[in-house]
């Protein structure tokens, strides 16, 4: 095959990459096995292989063990992780109910501990660093899946020696209800996303392909201006889309 001036495996992934893009290659399609490709661009098995791992770690095809590569599913198949989870004022977990919206048993693990708030987790609560909070890191499921996961940061100056105390040891869950019932009603919820690539244990915990990288965000409650939970939510990018629904207020009358 004629380089011009780049790798040969580069200008295989660039080609495959192509087809994948202009929908000759589809979601699940099979890629040609590696002597199809050897043949196809006269090249040997560790250039083919180089072509395809790079195609792998941009998260466009995924390994079968003794089936073959296939075009990745490139559209979210879940449709949200935010959005609209407060149209109506929440009575349990958020979570809970979306995953039994789509049909599958919604579950949870924590684990929490009393710490002190570093800088970064004083500024987004606005108290100091060192001040006391309640740790809780969350692994949540749909069925036997992890989904999701979580680490939340509570004031203990708000929560000492209340029913909520300890977030998974109260009567009621879900962070709005859980305020709601120690005369803390929270009013809004400010969220920032970004993208970045997962840590060794985020991989691990959300079986995550090689390429793929996760969405956070951080998510921060407030009742009025007073942060009282701030969170960061860890998910698959190749399994969720953000979808937000937001209210416009009514026109006023228009002179």
């Amino acid at each position: 095959m004629a380089h011009q001036g780049k790798p040969a495996y580069q200008q295989i992934a660039d080609d495959l990459r192509q087809q994948i893009f202009d929908g000759e290659l589809q979601a699940g399609d099979q890629l040609p096995t590696e002597v199809d490709l050897m043949a196809e661009y006269g090249v040997s098995r560790i250039v083919v292989r180089a072509a395809v791992e790079a195609l792998q770690n941009e998260g466009l095809v995924i390994k079968q063990r003794r089936k073959g590569t296939f075009v990745r599913e490139q559209r979210p198949p879940q449709k949200r992780i935010s959005g609209d989870l407060y149209g109506k004022r929440a009575v349990g977990s958020p979570v809970k109910a979306a995953a039994e919206a789509n049909g599958r048993r919604g579950e949870w693990e924590s684990t929490a501990r009393r710490t002190t708030a570093t800088k970064a987790v004083a500024e987004r609560l606005a108290i100091e660093p060192g001040d006391e909070v309640m740790r809780t890191a969350y692994k949540f499921f749909a069925d036997s899946d992890v989904i999701k996961l979580s680490i939340s940061y509570e004031p203990l100056a708000l929560t000492r020696g209340t029913p909520v105390e300890h977030p998974e040891g109260g009567p009621v869950s879900g962070v709005v209800p859980r305020f709601d019932l120690i005369g803390l009603h929270i009013t809004k919820v400010v969220e920032e996303v970004t993208a970045r690539a997962p840590r060794p244990q985020e991989a691990e915990s959300l079986k995550l392909p090689p390429g793929v990288p996760v969405i956070v965000v951080a998510r921060t409650y407030y009742v009025d201006e007073l942060p009282v939970e701030t969170c960061d939510i860890i998910v698959a990018a190749h399994q969720y889309a953000l979808s937000y629904t937001i209210p416009i207020p009514p026109a006023e009358a228009v002179g």
